[in-house]
């Protein structure tokens, strides 16, 4: 009895983890991996930052994103891409200060002209809502972030609009607050500024929009 028990428990166990591997998609009448570019056809792709020091602050400053992903859209957990923000379209308001911020000492862009968000995966997807030819998710992006040539692991709260649209579906993706310690990428800006002109961390988030191919 005790050898025909084994058998069984080790296929009842192959199973759930088959069907505990599944990810989790939306209800559309679109199927698949969609390959996503982001464009400016529906919104401006764009990063905002913020630096919040005792001697001065830097609000909704703004800088250029492109990129590609490729979404799963019957296993959002999968989704893969690669962001890039280009150094020299950032501003914060003082044209004097976008220059000193390309500097070697500060973000460096003649060596790294841009920074990226290499996403390996999504994890902890919740589906907000799905049918009707839209599908809304949240999850958290990870993956890795790199800046002034060094790169992190970090995990961002994202969320994700799905709308299936002739002759091109619609993705949008906002991208929730997350720190950049600068110290951490190794920026070290001019003696004295960094902690107290220019915050040492960073606050980062992100609208991004593009079309499925």
């Amino acid at each position: 009895m005790k050898l025909r028990i084994i058998p069984i428990a080790i296929v009842c166990l192959l199973f759930a983890l088959s069907t505990g591997s599944a990810g989790t998609g939306f209800n559309l009448s679109t199927k698949g991996t969609k390959s996503i570019t982001l464009n400016n056809k529906v919104g401006a792709n764009q990063a905002q930052f913020s630096s919040k020091a005792p001697l001065e602050n830097i609000d909704g400053g703004t800088a250029v994103v492109s990129g590609t992903f490729a979404l799963d859209l019957g296993n959002i957990e999968a989704t893969t891409g690669k962001v890039f923000v280009a150094v020299n379209t950032m501003q914060t308001g003082i044209a004097l200060r976008d220059h000193h911020l390309q500097e070697k000492d500060w973000l460096d862009s003649e060596s790294n002209p841009n920074i990226t968000f290499d996403i390996k995966k999504l994890s902890g997807v919740q589906i907000v809502s799905s049918g009707g030819g839209k599908g809304v998710a949240k999850a958290n992006a990870e993956g890795v972030f790199t800046l002034h040539g060094v790169g992190k692991a970090i995990t961002v709260p994202i969320e994700i609009t799905y709308i299936e649209k002739a002759p091109n579906d619609l993705v949008m993706i906002k991208v929730g607050d997350f720190p950049v310690s600068l110290k951490e990428h190794g920026v070290v800006g001019r003696k004295g500024i960094v902690g107290s002109k220019v915050s040492e961390t960073i606050t980062v988030k992100a609208m991004l929009y593009g079309s499925a191919n």
